[in-house]
């Protein structure tokens, strides 16, 4: 966000209220900007559950590992986890990749190793006996 656009945000905002200030702050979210709370750098996370055709968006925490943000997910969804369920999210060229070996990452390191950005999806594992 260019200091012209900050600078107007903090003219307007008072002015409009505090709706004005959470759209505002949900849309630096969304451009990857962030926000700090205690310190901490959260950004907004979009999942898709395939097979229940669910969305969700929530703050998840930069620290926060993979595992963390697939748990939560569950919660925002209000769905079931399954021993099927697998975590992925798409790569630089689109495709869907599973980020089921890299739970133990945090969102951040995951984010700068270029395995995921904010958009996740779960989807059900395929194979059998």
């Amino acid at each position: 966000m260019r200091a012209i656009e900050l600078a107007l945000i903090l003219v307007i905002a008072p002015i409009l209220g505090p709706n004005f200030e959470e759209a505002m702050a949900d849309e630096i979210d969304i451009k990857g900007a962030g926000d700090r709370k205690g310190g901490r750098e959260k950004v907004q996370v979009h999942v898709r559950h395939l097979g229940e055709r669910e969305k969700a968006n929530f703050k998840a925490d930069l620290n926060d590992t993979l595992q963390a943000v697939w748990d939560e997910s569950y919660v925002e969804l209000g769905i079931s986890k399954t021993e099927r369920d697998v975590w992925q999210a798409a790569n630089k060229q689109g495709e869907p990749t599973s980020l089921m070996d890299h739970l133990g990452l945090t969102l951040d390191d995951a984010r700068s190793r270029g395995l995921c950005d904010k958009d996740f999806e779960i989807a059900a594992g395929t194979g059998g006996a």
